[in-house]
């Protein structure tokens, strides 16, 4: 990988390979761009069908270049990019941006594989195939053709946004800056052939002057590159915000049509982004909101938010709001409410929410005042604003107080305006060149706020930490079955019950009365996985007469189940009474690798879904925090006079669990069911479990 990508971003030349006499067309436009951004490099038209572009000498090929170009875009059919790129190797180009389409995503990943290979013996990087190429908007360097970029709209700012989509990227950039979102580069990397997402990513964070880096993902090759982004950019301070697309099954399908992404399992994606750090968008106008919100230097330092308002229903409405998304309306003290209400009219409320009433129309002079005391009072971390129908001189009086107030404050001040542009459009726009974050919608402001809130106040993602430790897993039989499973559990510290694998009835009956009645007995065979709906299991037998009858005929039904089983033994196991249910399990997924689950067990998982996800390992800390993320928690809690169970227990059982899956590379899959949960202090013991190899 290189070093940095700024011959790509900051190129002294560029060649258009396929430039087109029609400005409007794909492969006229980047010449049209690059002359309308007034770029101040060389730049090659190339096209054996004319000897001149535009006022610039045309050349029938790359090798027939005066110099060798830093990029090289290439907008021909597919079939002759090939040839196209053996030349660029040939002339030791650094960087080319495929903007043809016809390859992986069509299912022509020949082809395509080709293209990598010519490259690689060459030394050239690719961008793309099947993308619109990217922008350099702080240098005005476009290399792509999209026609949102031919525009004298203002759209500079701390953004940058890499997208594998080029037609949904160079759209959502366009809506997004119509919004108001400043932006430093726009690239697409299409089907990522070769730099991909996290390459650009990796680059940005790099940049001081970015302050959030927006991603629309649609699958990924390699996880845990891109979670060192992620770490990286919490590391830098830098938020990134994540639109993944296919999700669904029919989403997921298009996906691979459309850029040949693997896009890994939704729950998965949406755990672990929340894990490490990402904030999770779902449409372009959660990329403008955070757009505005971010390119703001203040952060908050806790979620206890002020709301000032001049209309009692909307601060209702903006309560209600940041209630849901987890964020704090902390009532104000008696000694900020008594500032507050010296200077709002009697039928106000200086409490949090501020209702300042409409009577600001007449005494905007309070607003000062209302605004300095929930800013100075130590008592929120952030302050929205929200104005009404506010206009002429007392409308003006209070963009003109917010605007002082935002350049003299460090802590977060977000507005809600909500006027229309006839009435409040010099306000807006004022506030907005000004960079305090406005918005015409307290829903929007709400997630912005919240978003920034969740990004400046969430853990910086673990590295592991995991001793080198030799797998066990390799020692255990090929075909696992409960008594192996456990095996493994137990090598890594997982409580199991105190069992004995029997061959015969004299063994049994001797490992009954040394583990102490009543037990559990289970035919074990790796045959039979499904003990419970094959009848081979027997559960609280009281003595050694109930042992001999249940032995023989578990047996005898183990055969009428399957007559060619391999029957192990029969496994005597302690039964563990009282506790609670739960469950823990791993996967390894095809994107990230190793993850694990815990939930309460029964309908809890089976039904209501109720599961907390992240990837291994995690430790203490986040696996207290998984168990208490559960909808089902109050009863482990101690809900309604039950007993307190032992959460600390079940904690440390799912992290030993998640280093087990992080180590144990051939490990494909691992339930543990059911865990018994016991009285706080008592601890957690592992009942059955499974384990499946394959990687």
């Amino acid at each position: 990988m290189p070093q940095d990508l700024n011959a790509l971003l900051c190129p002294k030349s560029v060649a258009v390979v396929g430039a087109s006499s029609n400005l409007d067309s794909i492969s006229g436009r980047p010449l049209k761009l690059l002359l309308r951004y007034k770029f101040d490099g060389s730049i090659y038209p190339v096209n054996p069908k004319y000897e001149s572009l535009h006022g610039l000498p045309c050349f029938p090929d790359v090798s027939s270049l005066p110099e060798t170009p830093d990029v090289v875009l290439i907008a021909v059919r597919s079939s002759l990019v090939p040839e196209v790129i053996e030349q660029c190797a040939a002339r030791c180009v650094p960087f080319v941006v495929i903007f043809s389409s016809g390859f992986a995503e069509s299912g022509d990943a020949t082809s395509q594989e080709r293209v990598i290979e010519l490259a690689r013996r060459g030394g050239v990087r690719i961008v793309g195939p099947n993308c619109q190429g990217l922008a350099n908007l702080a240098q005005g360097i476009p290399l792509s053709f999209s026609a949102s970029l031919d525009s004298d709209r203002p759209c500079k700012g701390p953004v940058a946004y890499v997208s594998q989509s080029g037609a949904f990227g160079f759209s959502s950039y366009s809506l997004a800056v119509d919004g108001g979102v400043g932006f430093r580069y726009v690239v697409t990397t299409g089907n990522q052939a070769d730099l991909d997402v996290v390459d650009f990513g990796m680059h940005f964070l790099r940049d001081p002057e970015v302050r959030l880096l927006l991603i629309y993902l649609e699958g990924l090759n390699d996880g845990e590159r891109f979670l060192e982004l992620l770490r990286t950019a919490k590391e830098k301070e830098i938020p990134v915000a994540v639109l993944k697309a296919g999700k669904s099954p029919s989403a997921q399908a298009a996906a691979k049509s459309h850029t040949a992404a693997v896009a890994g399992d939704r729950a998965v994606w949406e755990a672990v982004l929340r894990q490490y750090g990402a904030i999770e968008l779902d449409d372009v106008e959660d990329m403008i909101d955070l757009g505005i919100a971010f390119a703001a230097p203040q952060r908050p330092e806790g979620k206890r938010v002020a709301i000032l308002t001049t209309s009692g229903g909307a601060g209702i409405i903006m309560a209600d709001r940041c209630s849901d998304l987890g964020l704090d309306v902390p009532r104000f003290s008696p000694q900020i409410q008594e500032r507050i209400a010296a200077h709002i009219p009697s039928f106000g409320s200086p409490v949090n929410p501020v209702d300042m009433t409409a009577q600001v129309i007449n005494e905007p002079e309070g607003f000062p005042v209302c605004l300095d005391s929930a800013l100075s009072s130590g008592e929120a971390d952030a302050v929205v604003c929200i104005i009404s129908m506010i206009t002429g001189s007392s409308g003006q009086a209070m963009a003109d107080e917010l605007e002082r107030a935002f350049r003299r404050s460090s802590k977060p001040i977000l507005c809600s305006w909500l006027i229309d542009e006839e009435h409040g459009g010099q306000f807006l726009k004022q506030l907005h060149s000004a960079g305090l974050p406005v918005y015409r919608s307290l829903r929007r402001c709400a997630f912005a706020l919240a978003s920034m809130v969740k990004w400046q106040t969430g853990r910086t993602p673990i590295r592991p930490a995991i001793e080198a430790s030799v797998p066990f897993l390799s020692t255990l039989p090929e075909e696992l079955t409960e008594y192996d499973s456990k095996l493994l559990l137990a090598h890594y510290g997982v409580p199991i019950t105190r069992e004995k694998l029997c061959l015969s009835l004299e063994e049994a009956l001797s490992a009954a009365n040394d583990i102490g009645f009543p037990v559990a007995l289970k035919v074990i065979s790796p045959q039979i996985l499904h003990k419970t709906e094959a009848g081979v299991v027997a559960l609280r037998l009281s003595d050694e007469e109930e042992v001999r009858n249940a032995y023989g005929r578990l047996l005898e039904r183990a055969r009428r189940f399957d007559k060619d089983a391999q029957i192990k033994g029969v496994l005597v196991q302690e039964m563990v009474e009282g506790g609670l249910e739960c469950m823990i399990g791993a996967k390894r997924d095809p994107v990230f690798g190793p993850i694990i689950a815990v939930g309460l067990g029964g309908i809890y998982v089976e039904v209501l879904g109720d599961v907390a996800l992240r990837r291994c390992p995690v430790d203490e800390e986040e696996a207290l925090e998984m168990v208490r993320s559960l909808k089902g928690f109050p009863l482990l809690a101690g809900a309604r006079g039950s007993a307190k169970r032992d959460i600390s227990a079940l904690a440390d059982m799912t992290r030993r669990i998640s280093e087990l899956a992080y180590v144990e590379k051939d490990l494909k899959e691992l339930d543990v069911n059911p865990v018994i949960v016991l009285d706080e202090g008592h601890g957690a013991v592992a009942v059955d479990a499974l384990a499946l190899r394959g990687k």
